[in-house]
């Protein structure tokens, strides 16, 4: 069934051309707001219109020369889209791995970064209300609840959407009050897992000039891991106040709030990995997707499996793991028609903290207290004057992060404490020449200059057996060497800082009584005489700035008036960086540029859709993150540059109506994505990684530095072929009640998950189908739906893991879900 329907979409996609007929162009409307509606034509029963702001106006998603995917919050609700992670189902290009903790790990087409320190900017710009947010998670994976839509720009957004932006921007567009409506709706479901879901709004016409629209949600789910992770615990609120004194001036407040709890994402282990001459050996753990991490039969295979000397009796999880994130901003919009243009101005300020315990891959369970403020403020000035529109602005962005976190791993204790700040200023101008009634130039340039500034500490404690510390003494002592007898070493508890590090370890009499905490290197013997403890001391400081233009020239011709071509070159710029490590303590900014030549139909009155695209993105310095080990040979997370990357393809987005009831549709996406220059550098016995090498002549902790040269690999997930097929039936049972059936089905290629490009970061090809059946009012009052998500039952591991102490683990999507969901809208 599915080949047949390829074939039909292939084949549909080839011949729908031939049928255009070339009619005169109509102009577009150039002014700017942030109100969008999607709404079918009321007349023939042909495909529905969708209006969005991605260029800062209010255009026909057809008539927007630019690649971008829209889905509207009608659509979303009707497939039961309550997350982030969940929207790569209506958008090909997209992938959301979620590795664990609350930072999101957004990809495009391959290009995006996996973000696992909060100082690590996204690559692909994720906005919430027309604010840019500066992290990735929180309120972006949290949010889809009473939404206008969700708008996806594919490729770099550097002169409208500026810092970041390489990948591209994902703007989560809420539904905002309507002045002189009162109206109320809501959706609630219950399903297996002990699931519900439910979300509710009401708008009030609190006066003639003004409107209040209130939302809010909460989803709760058991895990679908046995050590109960994978579940779900959330909460949001959203207030908006809209008052419109005049034609010319409107003003909208709002606000919004979010609760994470729960005990959040979870992975399982997949096997583990040993060295041997001829390359790394794999053997399977033989536990299932759903096993968890800190189970009995998990904590077995760990104990007994972990590459690591004298680690055979390490312990089980020092505890459960346990999210707590809260997250709330406050915005707003002003909109002023001037003599000379409308004058767009947005502040805003946004606010999250986190105080949550996650299990480690491998290690035992890690402690992240953090706090991010986001301060913002953008204005636009957007009109018309003669053949010109024209689109100039202004933006500052201000982040400032304070963390204190510590990564358990069982025997050494790494804490880090510091405090990070980004200050950002950028002016940017847009200019659209209507060079004829059918054809248009666009051009644009932004200025954006970038300050960051990092003051951190550094401490670790290492448990060594048989003598001093390493560093310390000739020859040099092993790490856990000759300590296997249970006992002889401390299990680190999970403490965020020294002091209380040292008093823990002489009341349970590892150390020495009198011992004190002294600024710098420490060595403490322990007690048994078995060995010692070093404790480090590295402090991190530094600032750098970053300045770049970035810059759009496009082309757009009206065929006829549901005809577009266009063509697009355009750069991105995403700033270099500052980390917590002790040896490499910045990156560089990397650069994109993309060539972009595509065309927007619409045939047959409104009744066949058919967008083409085809793409060259050509990236310098992307921003990489892998497992490394500093100059000392302490494992590290660390933040590099690789050389050069081409990606190119082409995507087709086919939708047919042949009747009022019945809708299909098929997204198709070809990607080819080549790392031309990849070079990754680590030592023994951190050197895990599945490509040629050759050594440096540098030394890490002791051991040679290997340069693994990974060039002609692909970029990480983005998988050759990606397939989207949807089919609506709308069944009328009489005039007052309709029936509707569902269903939706993606295929993914194989990918890759993880830079360390070992077999089991493959994540083979998989098929994933939703299906539902719905009976509704046919004035859309009242609603009960029937669903059933991830048909298949298979849990696919999207963001596969090469643990540094040589284990395999996987993070999964969701089993087989189903249930019942009511809606009304009032």
């Amino acid at each position: 069934m599915r080949t047949l329907l390829l074939a039909t979409s292939a084949l549909a996609i080839v011949a729908t051309p031939a049928f255009a007929a070339e009619t005169p162009a109509q102009d577009q409307p150039a002014a700017a707001t942030t109100t969008a509606t999607a709404a079918a034509p009321a007349d023939n029963g042909g495909i529905g219109e969708i209006i969005v702001t991605a260029q800062r106006r209010e255009e026909s998603l057809q008539k927007a020369g630019l690649a971008i995917d829209a889905v509207t919050g009608n659509d979303l609700a009707q497939r039961g889209i309550t997350s982030s992670a969940d929207i790569t189902k209506a958008v090909p290009s997209l992938s959301i791995p979620q590795p664990g903790g609350n930072i999101a790990s957004i990809f495009i087409r391959g290009v995006g970064n996996i973000t696992t320190s909060s100082y690590n900017d996204p690559a692909v710009t994720p906005s919430y209300d027309g604010v840019v947010l500066g992290r990735g998670g929180g309120v972006f994976g949290a949010a889809f609840y009473d939404l206008q839509r969700v708008e996806v720009l594919k490729g770099p957004q550097g002169i409208l959407y500026g810092r970041n932006a390489t990948g591209g921007a994902v703007n989560i567009i809420p539904a905002h009050p309507e002045i002189g409506r009162n109206s109320m709706g809501f959706n609630i479901s219950a399903g297996n897992y002990n699931a519900v879901d439910a979300d509710a709004h009401v708008n009030l016409a609190t006066s003639a000039i003004s409107a209040l629209r209130v939302s809010g949600a909460y989803s709760t789910h058991d895990g679908y891991n046995r050590d109960g992770t994978d579940d779900a615990k959330r909460g949001s609120l959203r207030a908006q106040f809209l008052v419109e004194p005049s034609s010319d001036l409107s003003v909208r407040i709002g606000a919004d709030y979010t609760h994470l709890g729960g005990r959040g994402a979870g992975g399982s282990y997949i096997g583990g990995y040993i060295p041997g001459p001829t390359g790394y050996s794999f053997f399977p753990a033989n536990l299932d997707s759903s096993e968890g991490f800190n189970t009995p039969a998990a904590n077995a295979f760990r104990a007994q499996n972990i590459g690591a000397p004298a680690f055979g009796f390490l312990s089980a999880m020092n505890q459960d793991q346990r999210q707590d994130s809260t997250y709330w901003g406050v915005n707003a919009e002003i909109n002023w028609k001037t003599g000379i243009g409308k004058l767009t101005v947005i502040p805003a300020y946004r606010e999250s903290s986190d105080n949550s315990f996650f299990y480690g891959p491998a290690f035992n369970v890690a402690h992240t207290v953090e706090k991010v403020k986001q301060t913002s403020l953008e204005a636009r000035l957007s009109g018309k004057t003669g053949m010109l529109d024209y689109v100039l602005g202004a933006y500052y962005f201000n982040e400032k992060i304070k963390a204190n976190d510590e990564y358990n791993q069982e025997f050494v204790l790494p804490m880090v404490d510091y405090r990070h700040k980004t200050d950002s200023y950028a002016a940017f101008g847009q200019l659209t020449a209507h060079v004829s009634d059918r054809f248009r130039l666009i051009g644009g340039a932004r200025y954006t200059h970038d300050k960051k500034s990092i003051d951190g500490l550094i401490n670790n404690f290492i448990t060594f057996c048989g003598g001093p510390p390493p560093a310390l003494i000739t020859p040099p002592a092993s790490f856990g060497a000759g300590c296997a007898t249970p006992g002889n070493m401390p299990y680190y508890p999970n403490f965020l800082n020294t002091g209380d590090t040292i008093n823990w370890l002489k009341s349970n009499g590892w150390i020495a009584g009198n011992s004190t905490n002294q600024p710098g290197y420490q060595v403490f013997p322990l007690v048994n005489g078995v060995g010692a403890i070093l404790k480090t001391y590295n402090p991190v400081v530094d600032s750098r700035t970053y300045s770049r233009v970035t810059w759009k020239a496009s082309a757009e011709f009206d065929v006829t008036p549901t005809s577009l071509l266009y063509a697009t070159a355009e750069s991105g710029y995403r700033a270099g960086g500052l980390q917590m490590t002790e040896s490499k303590t910045s990156y560089l900014p990397e650069f994109i540029t993309a060539y972009t030549i595509g065309s927007k139909n619409r045939f047959f009155d409104n009744h066949v859709q058919l967008n083409l695209e085809g793409f060259l993105w050509k990236y310098r310095d992307q921003q990489i993150t892998y497992f490394t080990v500093d100059t000392s040979g302490t494992l590290i997370s660390s933040n590099e540059n690789a050389g050069r990357s081409t990606i190119k393809g082409f995507d087709a987005d086919l939708v047919v109506k042949p009747t009022r009831g019945t809708t299909l549709s098929a997204k198709v996406q070809y990607l080819d994505t080549k790392y031309n220059d990849l070079h990754l550098y680590t030592a023994s016995p951190r050197d895990n990684i599945g490509c040629p090498f050759t050594y440096t002549g540098a030394v890490a902790g002791g051991a040679p530095v290997k340069d693994f040269n990974c060039s002609g690999n692909p970029l990480l997930f983005s998988p050759k072929w990606t397939v989207n097929l949807g089919a609506e039936q709308v069944v009328p049972l009489n005039a007052d009640v309709e029936l509707v059936a569902n269903v939706n089905t993606a295929w993914r290629d194989s990918q890759w998950g993880a830079f360390e490009y070992l077999d089991f970061e493959r994540i083979p090809a998989y098929w994933t189908t939703d299906a539902s059946l719905t009976v509704r009012a046919a004035n859309g009052s009242l609603a009960l739906t029937g669903f059933v998500r991830n048909i298949e039952n298979k849990r696919r591991d999207l963001a596969p893991q090469a643990s540094p102490l040589g284990m395999a683990v996987g993070h999964f999507s969701a089993p087989r879900t189903w249930g019942l969901r009511l809606s009304g809208n009032f």
